[in-house]
């Protein structure tokens, strides 16, 4: 199995319709960089949303980062359809952002969104209580399948590592990339691997981005990083990302893969275009580290630290805070728990 960069790699050597584009992954490197130099790129919209201000334990809150990240996948819709919308302390918020604030909702209304022994025996009517939206005639996307992802990793957690997962970050000892490695090998939900030209490609969406939300959690305090290895970490393929990569030109898709997108297809897991678009996502974004790292060696700068989750939380901000200037470049669409 080839891990995210090594798989995105050979599936960019394969790819037949997602294209890299060296002039784009220039604009997006010096617009990264601006961003850095005004201390704009180490703020993240999700640094909002932890719940640091509601006298929770360093353990809750890696469990509150787990059941999050277990549950952080396919909030699109159609365009025509009404978003999952939840208000929340003055702010509406949607998708992502408004399944943390139905959580941190949840949580303020007694229930213990942070402990396994609780939200493990969650019913869907539980679920539906929780995960309520503004418009009451509208419901999470795969709220069943969420249901039984909550049961599963709790229970996994109850059965082997002590209720905690504190105990799955000690077994991962100060390594993020053995920590993506147990999280796959121990909880089925987030196998995110596929098969691309005969060879089995781990995309690894999900279990990535909760080694970096755990490193997120105790950066944003001010506190040292929790792992060795951060920098190893891919960006998280997601379908929102490609827009941004989309817009500063790093990507183009074929006429074909266009077409598809502009009617809006179903693509299933796993399907060719799919991974192409994912994996290339991936690789983009390390030439696009790279390419900035040389331009801060060049200038002599060397207090800029760029790496690829980083270069993923301003590319999703990005696509967020420009939703409208970004809408007209289509996503790619699945309904699946890996992303």
């Amino acid at each position: 199995m080839l891990m995210p960069k090594e798989g995105a790699r050979f599936i960019a050597s394969k790819a037949k319709d997602v294209f890299i584009h060296q002039d784009g992954i220039n604009k997006c490197a010096k617009v990264i960089i601006s961003a850095a130099k005004e201390g704009k790129f180490d703020s993240h919209i999700q640094n909002d949303f932890m719940p640091q201000n509601k006298d929770l334990t360093i353990e809750q809150l890696h469990n509150w980062v787990f059941l999050i990240d277990s549950l952080n996948f396919s909030f699109w819709t159609q365009k025509n359809d009404p978003k999952f919308q939840v208000s929340y302390q003055g702010k509406t918020l949607t998708g992502y952002l408004a399944m943390v604030a139905a959580v941190n909702r949840a949580m303020d209304e007694g229930k213990h969104m942070y402990d396994p022994k609780y939200y493990s025996k969650l019913s869907l009517d539980d679920m539906k209580d929780i995960f309520r939206a503004d418009n009451k005639n509208i419901t999470m996307p795969l709220l069943e399948k969420r249901v039984e992802i909550v049961s599963e990793v709790g229970n996994i957690l109850l059965e082997h590592y002590n209720g905690t997962f504190e105990n799955v970050l000690k077994e991962s000892n100060g390594s993020a990339i053995k920590l993506v490695e147990i999280i796959v090998s121990k909880f089925p939900s987030y196998r995110d691997i596929h098969t691309y030209e005969g060879k089995e490609v781990a995309i690894l969406k999900r279990a990535q981005i909760l080694a970096s939300d755990i490193y997120l959690l105790h950066t944003s305090k001010g506190q040292k990083s929790p792992f060795d290895d951060i920098n190893e970490l891919s960006m998280f393929a997601d379908y929102r990302v490609p827009q941004a990569l989309i817009h500063f030109g790093a990507l183009s898709y074929s006429e074909n893969l266009m077409e598809k997108l502009n009617k809006d297809h179903l693509f299933n897991t796993g399907e060719r275009e799919e991974v192409e678009i994912r994996g290339l996502s991936i690789y983009v974004t390390e030439l696009i580290v790279e390419r900035a790292r040389k331009i801060l060696e060049e200038e002599g700068i060397n207090n800029l630290n760029i790496n690829s989750i980083k270069v993923d939380y301003f590319l999703w901000d990005y696509r967020s805070q420009n939703a409208k200037a970004l809408e007209h470049i289509p996503f790619h669409k699945t309904r699946c728990i890996y992303y």
